[in-house]
């Protein structure tokens, strides 16, 4: 049990690592979570050799390229949740996004422009001119993002959801790798 809950925690750590360290450091390379998909792979070849069985190692497999994905994005909302800054921007411009969503180009209140456009606190009835809420990383790590009323923190939780469901699954493989039922005689 004791091996089956390492490998799950650490399988699953290491998976969201480069993710997560990207973020932190500012490498859009290891934000991509590409490096992570090769950790669950090496996963998935551990568990195979254990005789986890395909059954469990599928899933995990699925699993653990879905973790290594959704890592990157849940450390943004946290550095944005936890280290950000939140300032008042005017909107220059409002596009419609191809779905139901609206992108809005803003600039700060001294007139210097924001990177990139935001969707969250960008609707239907924004204009140009008006002032919406931005929370951004002072260290420029993360891009900025709108402040929506809702404060709901969807990447963070499916997320971690993933991650720990990714953990179970990993120690339920190992400990049924584990055929402890009375040995049957081969002959030889």
């Amino acid at each position: 049990m004791a091996e089956g809950i390492a490998v799950g925690v650490v399988g699953s750590a290491v998976i969201a690592g480069p993710g997560v360290a990207g973020t932190l450091l500012g490498s859009t390379v290891l934000q991509t979570g590409e490096a992570g998909m090769l950790v669950a792979l090496g996963l998935v070849v551990f568990l195979l050799c254990m005789r986890a069985g395909r059954a469990l190692v599928g899933p995990i497999a699925v699993l653990g390229v879905c973790w290594a994905v959704a890592a990157p994005k849940a450390t943004n909302e946290v550095v944005l949740r936890w280290g950000g800054e939140v300032s008042s921007v005017v909107v220059t411009s409002v596009a419609p996004g191809a779905t139901e969503r609206h992108y809005c180009a803003v600039r700060h209140l001294d007139g210097t422009p924001v990177p990139g456009r935001i969707w969250r606190g960008c609707t239907a009835t924004t204009l140009p001119g008006d002032r919406i809420g931005l929370v951004h990383d002072p260290h420029g790590r993360v891009p900025p993002r709108g402040i929506t009323t809702s404060g709901r923190d969807e990447a963070l939780v499916e997320s971690l959801g993933i991650g720990l469901a990714l953990a179970t699954l990993s120690t339920v493989a190992v400990v049924r790798s584990y055929h402890l039922g009375p040995k049957a005689h081969v002959p030889c």
